[in-house]
């Protein structure tokens, strides 16, 4: 027996809409701030008890809700931010569906009391689960100030997925300093069951907001951004590779003020402090982009927090290529005079092209090899050990980028053609990135349809595998946003591949000359996956551990 097909009760899609909209009571605030922030506020208040599920109240001064429009606000897709659909090609304002306040009032209580400027007596209004009560006037400031009471309480599925209350309260509180930092000009604070904890200076000044949110300390390791490409300019603040942390919560973007997600931006920030920070550390950075609305689309779910973009590529390029900008100038400057290498019988470990002169000795003085790993090399300040594997990948990656860059790539052909069995995501990458990889120095042919043929991999990294190199390379390439950030990721993995490893003996001359080489290089200190190449133990650390003071 079938079921007949009806139309659900106009409460029933109400509560189905507010669990997409309103997931949680950070999605509330969230809501709340958007409509505040279009109404032209300079502050902001946010006070929420046991978590947002008792109470969430949202102040601001803002323009206000006319009388006879308050009524209006909550009934589904009620919205002053457009009027017709071409008008998304061109919103300049976070909230714009209509959804929000008729999701929220659907599974709460709401009371709203507001005035508008043109008006000599506020008004007031309370909504119950979605069934709106008659508008009485009221005095009140201008602005608006909305309470929610009772969150999910009518429906206590919902309520079920709540997480704890310290959880969801820490969810605020992310929510809030996110909008203080996109929005430096408005001054936001919150207070959690009557204790302030939050308040940003409002100053229009993104430093002055970054302290409130982070901390003052943090001020001197944050490196200023500013990068315009036709159609996307980057702008904010990017720490210096000093300044990490072991998750991303350090990482912020907006995009025409609004806090947004995006994997893909997040990974171009990521790709370009690859070789500055080590494997597991994160940076922090608050990027703002602006570009024009018809570029965007903030329309692709009910919280407007994902966003995806008309040009994709050229949009997450510009954020790698603002926030390389900005490192560079961290950059030493680079011995011009090239550097001396590994000579003599048979094909040498250190396997480089020969330069044209040589240098004068390094400051380092190398004296032997531990565990066939570690060069140990004696300074004027201590002891150095230096990661010979680590060491070795960062003289090929910038040996590498520099052939590129001059499209001057030496090639060794294979005697004989070398087979790989590729996965769909390689054979898509191969397909993808050929010009990448001719430019990289690399001859290869699609042979069927899961597999090819290797016919010529670059000279430097001759030594390697021609399969297990193709494969990584195309591994990297089939997890990597085409981006300026598939170039090094693609570079490094072939200096990986083509460096000497440990376990590998060295005799003095290569150790040497492997040092010498390190030192010229753009950042001697990391590998270009950001581990270090080397480290030090002072003279003053040594007389400590032999009890000379």
């Amino acid at each position: 027996m079938s079921t007949r097909i009806q139309i659900l009760p106009q409460d029933v899609t109400l509560k189905i809409a507010a669990g997409e909209v309103v997931e949680r009571p950070a999605a509330a605030v969230k809501e709340l701030i958007d409509n505040a922030v279009d109404a032209g506020a300079s502050w902001i208040r946010i006070d929420i008890r046991e978590a947002g599920l008792k109470t969430i109240r949202v102040t601001d001064d803002g323009d206000g809700i006319a009388r006879h429009d308050l009524p209006l606000a909550f009934h589904p897709h009620a919205t002053s931010k457009i009027q017709r659909f071409s008008d998304l090609d061109r919103l300049s304002t976070l909230g714009f569906r209509g959804e929000a306040l008729a999701s929220i009032a659907a599974v709460s209580r709401i009371e709203v009391q507001t005035r508008s400027a043109g008006e000599e007596i506020g008004s007031r209004l309370t909504v119950m689960h979605g069934e709106p009560a008659t508008c009485t006037a009221q005095s009140t400031p201008v602005g608006t100030r909305i309470t929610v009471s009772d969150l999910f309480a009518n429906v206590p599925a919902r309520r079920r997925f709540v997480r704890s209350t310290r959880a969801e309260t820490a969810r605020i509180g992310e929510v809030i300093t996110a909008y203080a930092l996109a929005q430096p000009s408005i001054r936001f604070s919150l207070t959690v069951d009557g204790r302030p904890t939050f308040e940003s200076p409002g100053t229009g000044k993104l430093r002055d907001a970054v302290a409130a949110v982070l901390e003052p300390a943090v001020l001197d390791d944050l490196m200023t951004v500013q990068h315009r490409e036709p159609g996307v300019d980057v702008t904010g603040l990017a720490g210096k590779p000093t300044l990490h942390r072991p998750t991303r919560s350090g990482i912020h973007i907006f995009v025409n003020g609004r806090p947004v997600e995006n994997r893909r931006l997040v990974f171009a920030l990521e790709e370009a402090y690859s070789g500055y920070l080590m494997t597991g550390r994160h940076p922090i950075a608050i990027l703002s982009l602006s570009l024009p609305a018809a570029d965007v689309d903030v329309n692709i779910h009910p919280s407007k927090s994902e966003v995806r973009f008309v040009h994709e590529r050229e949009v997450h390029g510009a954020v790698y290529r603002a926030v390389t900008g900005a490192l560079s100038s961290l950059r030493p400057e680079v011995p011009e005079t090239p550097v001396e290498v590994v000579t003599g019988s048979g094909t040498p470990l250190l396997a480089l092209p020969e330069p044209a002169s040589a240098v004068p000795a390094p400051a380092l003085r190398v004296f032997g090899q531990s565990n066939r790993t570690f060069i140990i090399a004696e300074g004027p300040d201590g002891l150095y050990m230096i990661d010979q594997h680590a060491a070795h990948e960062r003289v090929l990656f910038d040996r590498l980028t520099e052939q590129i860059t001059q499209r001057d790539v030496p090639v060794q052909p294979l005697l004989e053609p070398a087979a790989a069995d590729l996965t769909p995501e390689q054979t898509a990458a191969l397909d993808e990135n050929r010009e990448l990889l001719i430019q990289a120095g690399f001859h290869i042919e699609p042979f069927g349809d899961r597999s090819c043929l290797i016919r010529a991999v670059p000279a430097i990294a001759a030594r390697s595998s021609p399969g297990e190199l193709v494969s990584a390379v195309l591994s990297d390439l089939a997890s990597t946003p085409r981006t300026d950030a598939a170039y090094e990721r693609t570079l490094a993995t072939m200096a990986c591949k083509a460096a000497v490893k440990a376990g590998d003996l060295l005799d003095t001359h290569e150790m040497r000359e492997l040092v010498v080489q390190l030192e010229s290089t753009a950042h001697p200190q990391t590998c270009p996956h950001g581990r270090p190449t080397m480290i030090r133990l002072s003279h003053a650390q040594l007389e400590r551990e032999f009890g000379r003071r």
